[in-house]
């Protein structure tokens, strides 16, 4: 899984990456506030441990901007010193998924990444992707829907791909034009253009129980209805 690290203590934060990496995640580590909101922005990660005292604004807060205002559904862990009663119940109720406190145990955070990686579904990516009646080959680069090829531009066909790949999270239009055009600063609105064509080319809408869903200001979330 890609895990993103919120944790401004370095031997933290090392200590944390070695043991994850150990178990074959991708670590992206942000010691600030601002800079993991940024990295949240640039990579689709599966899941995010937060520490809480951080030196910009508190993990609870980047934990609201996640739910609220990026509306990012991705399993969210706490890690962190305060272990007051008011303080875990405050950040579940927030949205967090769980909690533990420091000093974290190894085995007990492998434990409990497994069990939220589980419980949100989480895959390894495989050669076939099924979404419906959707059929997508990794290996032969296709898409079929009921049985029938769909001829997709190669733009579109990685927009797809991208969009099958991490279904259930927002995918920045800033992720989607490094993913599929290998560059930023390219008119945001290209993404929107490949978007659409790839939502009505593959038939995706309420008919077939998916919805590729525009979250404002930010990107797109192929997800199930």
């Amino acid at each position: 899984m890609k895990i993103g690290l919120l944790e401004d203590d370095p031997a933290q934060a090392n200590l944390l990456i070695s043991w994850l990496e150990a178990e074959g995640h991708h670590v992206i580590h942000a010691s600030t506030s601002a800079d993991f909101l940024v990295q949240n922005q640039q990579h689709a990660l599966d899941m995010a441990i937060l520490d809480w005292q951080l030196p910009d604004m508190s993990g609870l807060e980047v934990l609201t901007l996640l739910r609220q205002k990026h509306d990012s559904k991705i399993p969210i862990l706490f890690s962190t010193q305060r272990n007051a009663e008011e303080d875990i119940v405050r950040a579940l109720k927030k949205g967090a998924d769980d909690y533990l406190t420091k000093p974290v145990r190894k085995g007990e955070l492998i434990a409990r990444i497994s069990a939220l990686g589980r419980r949100a579904g989480i895959q390894d990516s495989s050669n076939v992707i099924e979404l419906g009646p959707l059929l997508l080959d990794v290996q032969k680069e296709t898409i079929s829907l009921n049985g029938a090829a769909v001829k997709l531009t190669r733009k579109d066909y990685l927009v797809a791909l991208s969009l099958f790949q991490h279904q259930g999270k927002v995918l920045s239009r800033e992720f989607l034009l490094k993913a599929v055009w290998g560059i930023e600063g390219l008119d945001t609105r290209t993404v929107d253009v490949h978007v659409s064509r790839v939502r009505r080319s593959l038939q995706i809408g309420p008919e077939m129980g998916y919805a590729i869903k525009t979250i404002y200001q930010h990107g797109y979330r192929l997800e199930k209805l």
